[in-house]
């Protein structure tokens, strides 16, 4: 597994960029299938429905740009 930076946006328009981990494949298609977690404000959050993140804690949902 391996850690790469990446941009999310929230629902509500709000741009971040935070850590992702991916696997070996990431780094060649850049595909977000490759993505198995995010990492926002210290909680990891595992991919949902069409690649969406919701996180448990702050009810926010992510979306990789």
């Amino acid at each position: 597994m391996f850690k790469q930076n990446l941009n999310v946006k929230d629902q509500f328009g709000i741009k971040r960029l935070i850590q992702a981990t991916v696997d070996h494949k990431f780094i060649t298609t850049q595909s977000h299938q490759n993505i198995k977690h995010i990492t926002v404000d210290g909680e990891d959050i595992r991919p949902s429905f069409e690649m969406f993140f919701e996180s448990t804690l702050s009810g926010k949902i992510f979306k990789i740009l």
